[in-house]
């Protein structure tokens, strides 16, 4: 492979995994306040 198809190819494969990583972190968000939205009618009875 030539250098710059390398360098392109890390570009891309940096992209990916930064991406991966926000995707984790929005739909970690999303999911930890549809649960808490979900449990919170049952915070004052104690359980």
């Amino acid at each position: 492979m030539k250098r710059s198809q390398v360098s392109i190819l890390t570009l891309l494969l940096g992209f990916a995994a930064v991406t991966t990583t926000l995707a984790y972190l929005v739909f970690r968000f999303f999911d930890d306040r549809s649960y808490h939205k979900k449990w919170a009618d049952y915070d004052d009875c104690g359980v």
